[in-house]
């Protein structure tokens, strides 16, 4: 492969990035004008400047449409960045949110949550998340601490797939045990048909911390990428980027369960997209993957909307749809690689 000179790579990803974000604008633009209620360019475009409270288009894209698009946005922004970040650290191709027992603990939490107080406040629920995050993930080390075996990438997949599908089961028991299936639809398949200005404002805060904090730490996620001892021989604090990576993934992922549910395999297909793109520098990886999950996410809640018709699909089912084959293309290639050749 000819190499590029270093202002021709600049170049080159300065493109990507940007026609990653043209393509999120443009895909979110399209995200106002498919639903049930037809909304003409005039409407959109006179909501936007002269809004009539009275007007049912103006209401639709103002207070329905438009909220759920940027909170779709900011979904995939933020899982695909941890995913990033969790596969840099770990360096786990297969390591993602969903994967890695995140977003089935942030569930499991929540439910228990409902249990307790039925009429949780949603600011309880986002600190729910985090901890059922934090739960998950704590489960998925101690598995692997059980199993005594040397961990390497396979080995902390199983061990998430064991720790999600357990906690799934139980979430799916105590939901109809407790007959709570209407609470815990959206909870349990990830959706955003849901929200409101009030949780995009709430989110954000703890949305931009993550973000900032993930792209501040994506140095350190490289030298990490290299290997332990290499990260220490270069003057890398390994242990502190553990520790903030851990505290950015939980902020991230556990803000995005509390508002979507699980929303599945966009920590684990974004990063390794943009790997493929501009290579294996996590300074670049992380940048990237934000507009290229909010493309992935929006896009994928749009067609959720187009393809059910009269009854819309869940985010999370839709992002599984496309993400399960992706993982198996992943494994099978992974799998290719490892075999010895004659």
């Amino acid at each position: 492969m000819r190499s590029l000179s270093p202002p021709t790579e600049q170049r080159q990803r300065f493109l990507w990035c940007l026609g990653f974000i043209c393509l999120a604008l443009a895909v979110a633009i399209l995200g106002l004008f498919v639903g049930p209620t037809p909304i003409g360019i005039q409407d959109a475009i006179e909501s936007v400047f002269e809004y009539d409270y009275n007007n049912n288009s103006h209401f639709v894209i103002c207070q329905l449409r438009l909220p759920r698009v940027v909170l779709t946005a900011m979904i995939g922004a933020c899982l695909a960045s941890s995913g990033a970040m969790m596969q840099g650290v770990t360096r786990n191709p297969l390591a993602g949110p969903s994967i890695m027992g995140l977003s089935s603990g942030g569930t499991l939490c929540l439910l228990v949550g409902i249990l307790v107080n039925p009429q949780l406040r949603y600011t309880d629920s986002i600190g729910l998340s985090l901890a059922g995050s934090m739960f998950g993930y704590l489960a998925v080390c101690a598995t692997l601490m059980v199993a005594s075996k040397p961990s390497n990438g396979a080995t902390m997949a199983l061990a998430g797939v064991i720790v999600s599908s357990l906690f799934g089961a139980i979430t799916h028991g105590l939901t109809i045990v407790y007959s709570l299936h209407d609470e815990m639809l959206f909870w349990t398949v990830g959706g955003v048909s849901h929200v409101t200005w009030t949780q995009v404002l709430l989110l954000t805060p703890l949305f931009g911390i993550g973000l900032c904090l993930a792209i501040v730490i994506s140095p350190s996620v490289t030298l990490l990428s290299l290997g332990e001892e290499i990260a220490a021989g270069l003057g890398q604090t390994v242990r502190r980027t553990r520790l903030i990576s851990t505290i950015a993934v939980l902020i991230l992922t556990g803000g995005a369960i509390a508002v979507a549910g699980p929303v599945s395999f966009v920590g684990l297909m974004v990063p390794h997209l943009s790997r493929s793109l501009i290579g294996a520098d996590y300074r670049r990886i992380i940048p990237l993957s934000i507009p290229l999950g909010a493309c992935l996410t929006m896009l994928a809640d749009t067609l959720a909307r187009f393809v059910g018709g009269n009854q819309e699909l869940p985010l999370g089912l839709m992002t599984t749809l496309i993400g399960a084959p992706f993982f198996v293309y992943l494994a099978s290639r992974r799998a290719s690689a490892s075999r010895p050749r004659c």
